[in-house]
């Protein structure tokens, strides 16, 4: 997990391009060194968001940051690969399988790679903060501790059951100093959950808004909104819907004009993070929109829409607008594709990471949990936002309801951050393919349920990880079914 200052000065230098389009101020800060001892906060700034935004797994469904939620969101429900072509190792869950996979491995590494990043940006802070004033220092730590944070949440969450299955379980290793090169063993689920609150309070407790409101950093709101998904995720209620309902102040939720736009400009006022690129930066056939937009001139436009999602959506819905039929026959799996990503026209569309309308999403199943009837109104009025028709919910009780939250998800947020595969595993369900679905997770036959219970929800450690470790052995490999 350890990665020399070597191979950290060449992310760095290799990322400066991650600083064009509207972020050239990023360009004045960092000036490369050839020294590593003169490493200072602005470069290892810009490693750390390389080390997101632009890790490369090994293949075209490895690359960037974005394959985690694309990866996740074909092994749900609503999105499928019919062909054999990229992600559908993913969509089958073949990656599940082996500790040699692919998608393991590029998770695993992607982030402890930002993990190691989030840590050598602290201590540079501590052995070279290069004048920084002590309000800077606090804003790039705060970054650094936010990042740190969601490494270790989407390595939780893939490695291992929900929080509430048992916070006992195997956790995964927890490095928290660029100094320290003692590899760690796997604590416990309760161990990496005390870290993440104790990272994000701090880095709220830093952060201001002022000069570090830009979309491109881990800014406040940034910060709120990953402990509002962690606290989500712990059952965590209160907290989660008063971060969630934090991290909306300033973004308000985009018309339905911008909604059909293309989801490919971070300057949307609703998002609240996101990476810009320009042309000479775009990923070409690896780019997230050359898997998902059908209409983008160079890609593999494989990724379509499962009949069954398609008719969740009422027909008023503008959301509904932009899933299109396609002339193929139903039984293909190929009938719906999905016009919701749009890459611009050279090819330089945006990375969105989160935006409002997840927030408030957040807050509104959190929020059910004391006041069910406050928590329909705000799924009504959200709801109103996109589908004329929307009615007051009329569920029963507190799970009826947090079943419409859950269904509100996926139609607002699929093929962004993996909704339904991680809400599924989030409340411990089983699953089930229906509609046009053409493959099955491994082991399973088309239409048949995959139960909540089943170790395939989670990754296996990968092989090198146990090999070079001492304090991880195949006697802690995740089981197998």
């Amino acid at each position: 997990m350890k990665k020399i200052f070597y191979s950290f000065l060449f992310l760095i230098f290799s990322s400066l391009a991650f600083m064009s389009c509207d972020v050239e101020e990023f360009l004045n800060e960092p000036q490369p060194t050839d020294e590593v001892a003169k490493v200072t906060p602005e470069l290892a700034l810009v490693g750390m968001y390389g080390a997101y935004r632009d890790f490369y797994g090994g293949g075209h469904d490895v690359a960037t940051a974005k394959s985690f939620g694309l990866g996740a969101d074909v092994m749900g429900r609503d999105l499928q690969v019919p062909d054999f072509n990229w992600y559908i190792f993913e969509h089958r869950w073949d990656i599940v399988e082996s500790p040699n996979a692919r998608r393991n491995n590029y998770v695993w590494e992607m982030c402890y790679e930002l993990i190691f990043h989030a840590n050598n940006l602290m201590y540079v802070l501590e052995t070279n903060p290069n004048g920084m004033d002590q309000a800077k220092i606090d804003a790039y730590r705060g970054q650094a501790l936010t990042m740190r944070a969601l490494g270790y949440f989407d390595l939780i969450r893939t490695f291992q059951f929900t929080y509430a299955k048992n916070p006992n379980l195997p956790g995964v290793p927890l490095d928290l100093s660029a100094t320290d090169s003692e590899p760690k063993g796997r604590g416990t689920v309760q161990q990496v959950y005390n870290q993440m609150y104790a990272d994000l309070n701090e880095a709220i407790s830093l952060m201001t808004t002022e000069r570090y409101g830009v979309k491109y950093r881990a800014n406040i709101n940034v910060a709120k909104g990953i402990l509002a998904r962690v606290a989500l995720e712990k059952q965590d209620y209160p907290l989660a819907a008063q971060m969630a309902a934090d991290a909306q102040v300033g973004f308000p939720l985009m018309s339905n004009t911008d909604y059909v736009a293309g989801f490919n400009d971070f300057n949307n006022a609703e998002w609240i993070w996101g990476f810009p690129f320009v042309n000479a930066e775009n990923w070409g056939f690896a780019s997230f929109y050359s898997f998902i937009d059908h209409e983008r001139p160079a890609g593999y436009a494989d990724i379509y829409v499962n009949s069954a999602f398609y008719d969740l959506f009422g027909d008023n819905d503008i959301r509904k607008s932009l899933i299109v039929t396609t002339g193929q026959p139903l039984a293909s799996g190929k009938m719906y594709r999905t016009r919701k990503f749009r890459d611009l026209a050279d090819l330089s569309g945006h990375m969105v990471c989160m935006r409002a309308s997840e927030m408030k999403l957040i807050e509104i199943e959190a929020m059910a949990h004391a006041d069910l009837a406050g928590a329909k109104q705000e799924l009504l009025d959200f709801q109103l936002l996109r589908d004329p028709d929307a009615v007051l919910s009329a569920a029963a009780d507190l799970n009826a309801f947090v079943e419409e939250v859950l269904i509100e998800r996926r139609k607002e947020l699929y093929g962004e951050i993996g909704t339904d595969f991680f809400d599924l595993k989030r409340h411990q369900k089983s699953m089930q393919r229906v509609g046009n679905a053409t493959r099955a997770v491994v082991g399973y036959g088309v239409f048949d349920v995959v139960p909540a219970t089943s170790n395939k929800w989670n990754m296996l450690l990968p092989q090198n990880e146990i090999d070079r470790n001492p304090n991880i052995s195949e006697a802690d490999q995740n089981p197998v079914d």
